[in-house]
């Protein structure tokens, strides 16, 4: 059996949706409240594969400019299955798609890493149910000091934490995920890194769809939930 990376080591190797996931799922629940995570997820795969050089916007569609593995199963089920497709698509059309299978794919690559673990029960002692909590909080909290510092303290951070901020900003987790800092301050500093020149044009339209998604699905839910209640 081939041996676990060490967890100290951990952080360095998540993805952008293994990131991501860390941030909206409880870590003693294992579950998470988010209504648009798929979205999310569907967007960060395309900002990492884009931010690895994998993937760009080409006449509006999300296409393949290298398909060398990334060495990441997160990210190489979705690079190949967008290299697969006879029709291309906007990247609008991925997030949904991308997403369903990203989370699965990611929960239990997290899970592999020793960085959550799996519990399998049943709710009213029928309904199957699988929770995620937390096994190992230190990548967890190495990612959001990284968040932390471009946000709050004002770093100048790398191109990938940008993209994380930038997808808080998108989701709506800015509450979530910065508690206790002045709302005004960190609304005005995701903003700025929002529209930052750390990203490409295929980071930026996979963003705007995110935001116009993430803005859709929890509109739909919030009308859900007053209908029904």
């Amino acid at each position: 059996m081939a041996e676990r990376a060490p967890v100290e080591d951990v952080e360095h190797e998540l993805t952008l949706p293994e990131e991501l996931l860390l941030l909206v799922y409880d870590d003693e629940k294992g579950t998470t409240w988010s209504t648009s995570l798929d979205t999310g997820l569907g967007g960060a795969v395309q900002l990492d594969l884009s931010l690895r050089g994998r993937v760009d916007v080409v006449d509006g569609d999300l296409v393949v400019v290298d398909a060398t593995p990334t060495r990441e199963p997160v990210l190489d089920g979705a690079l190949a299955e967008v290299a697969a497709t006879s029709r291309p698509r906007p990247p609008k059309r991925w997030l949904g798609p991308l997403g369903r299978e990203v989370r699965a794919a990611a929960l239990e690559r997290l899970v592999e890493r020793g960085v959550l673990h799996r519990e399998d029960d049943r709710v009213l002692w029928v309904l199957p149910r699988t929770r995620y909590p937390e096994a190992d909080g230190g990548p967890e909290d190495r990612v959001r000091g990284r968040l932390h510092d471009a946000v709050v303290v004002g770093t100048t951070p790398d191109a990938r934490t940008a993209a994380l901020a930038s997808l808080v900003k998108a989701l709506s987790l800015r509450r979530e995920v910065f508690p206790e800092a002045d709302r005004r301050a960190t609304d005005r500093r995701l903003e700025q890194l929002a529209e930052g020149e750390w990203a490409g044009a295929a980071v930026k339209r996979s963003l705007d769809e995110v935001v116009m998604t993430a803005v859709m699905v929890s509109t739909l839910a919030a009308t859900s939930t007053a209908t029904t209640s």
